[in-house]
């Protein structure tokens, strides 16, 4: 099995070179050591496991997601009591295939409706944030919550992942035009002033 931390510095509990460098950089989070060091336990009862590639895990309000390689994520599903040990001790499990790309994961979870289109905007401080715009007839058939989508997809990703709903930014543009009740009052008493001249 290869996992996103070297065996040896799991057996050992210390980090090599390599790995410390990746946990400093973010690639790898301490989750991730301590979920490895969780599996590699349990691969001696799953030997189907050793074919098994971890790229990453992560833990998001109840839920385990975790990135396999490509074409592995059955392999891991057919590991019934396993996922049942996982969902007992973490909560939902949700496999991803990786490396993940953000129109593939979106797809994933909104699936069967699909996105009307994904915006990237860098900010200021260097990071990316993504907007990936949603159909209003296609709410209902979406599993997830937006904020939930935002939660799942961002941890995935690794970056912020927002979602919206066309109606929903259709509305913001109106409340945004909409003159607030001091202009329009002021409006009016100059509308009166000019009246009673």
């Amino acid at each position: 099995m290869r996992l996103p931390v070297c065996n040896f510095d799991l057996e050992s509990d210390m980090l090599c070179i390599n790995c410390q460098a990746k946990l400093d950089r973010g690639e790898i989070t301490s989750f991730d050591i301590e979920f490895s060091k969780w599996l590699l336990e349990r691969e001696k009862d799953h030997p189907n496991l050793e074919n098994l590639t971890l790229q990453r895990a992560t833990r998001i309000e109840g839920r385990l997601i975790l990135i396999v390689k490509k074409k592995e994520k059955d392999l891991f599903l057919a590991e019934e009591a396993l996922v049942d040990e996982l969902t007992e001790k973490f909560g939902e499990v949700m496999v991803v295939e990786g490396p993940p790309k953000l129109r593939r994961v979106v797809r994933e979870f909104i699936h069967p409706a699909s996105e009307v289109g994904v915006n990237s905007l860098y900010l200021p401080d260097g990071s990316k944030e993504n907007i990936v715009m949603l159909r209003e007839e296609d709410r209902e058939r979406i599993q997830y919550s937006s904020g939930d989508l935002r939660m799942i997809v961002s941890g995935i990703m690794g970056e912020s992942v927002l979602f919206e709903y066309q109606d929903d930014r259709l509305t913001a543009e109106k409340e945004e035009e909409a003159p607030d009740e001091f202009d329009q009052r002021m409006e009016k008493l100059s509308q009166r002033r000019s009246e009673l001249r």
